[in-house]
């Protein structure tokens, strides 16, 4: 009987160590399955450019990766386009077209309010330069449209005088189809200066 019994245990004993057994080999192999398709994702990412005989390794990823840096250079090349200022009315107004592509009516209700307030005519006639420091662009990408927000520093230079400014602004950016005029796919909307004020005066005599 004990005979039995003990043989019934061997028995049990290995049973279990065949499931194990299978159960390890199924887990080592899904393992290598899964390692398998990873490497093969990866290694298909991987592009391979020939220079001058030399092999330049480069991969390529989602392009929704780089949709953040993409919205902060689209909102910073705008304000350098908007703000930059120098003392030519033509290339004020060559300035302003690139920008107007990047941004809605917003930003040309903008300019022309400016203009009706002789903002431009008055830089050209006293010679002065306009320059924009982008301080930093604070983009929020987790709901649509999109919104960003802008910290930046005016410098007007004349020769009489310095006056640094400091602006923010605020606008939302919508998704486009790219192009040569919007090479980031985006559209800012709702465009508007939220404050601006004096930092630094500067007088020469």
């Amino acid at each position: 009987m004990k005979e039995l019994l003990q043989l019934e245990k061997d028995f049990q004993r290995g049973r279990a160590l065949v499931v194990a057994a299978i159960v390890c080999s199924f887990g080592i192999s899904l393992t290598a399955i899964v390692l398998a398709f990873k490497y093969t994702d990866d290694f298909s990412k991987r592009i391979y450019l020939i220079n001058r005989g030399e092999a330049i390794e480069a991969t390529c990823g989602d392009i929704t990766d780089n949709r953040p840096a993409e919205a902060r250079y689209h909102v910073a090349r705008f304000h350098e386009l908007f703000f930059s200022v120098s003392p030519d009315p033509r290339s004020i107004s060559d300035n302003m077209k690139k920008a107007l592509f990047l941004c809605d009516e917003s930003a040309q209700k903008l300019y022309n309010n400016l203009s009706e307030q002789d903002y431009y005519r008055e830089m050209v006639q006293g010679n002065v330069t306009q320059k924009i420091r982008i301080d930093s662009v604070h983009t929020d990408m987790r709901s649509y449209p999109y919104r960003a927000i802008t910290y930046a520093t005016l410098t007007q230079d004349r020769a009489t005088a310095s006056i640094e400014r400091q602006i923010i602004t605020d606008t939302e950016l919508i998704d486009i189809n790219r192009s040569e005029n919007s090479p980031n796919g985006y559209l800012m909307r709702n465009f508007h200066i939220v404050s601006s004020r004096i930092t630094n005066q500067l007088t020469r005599y």
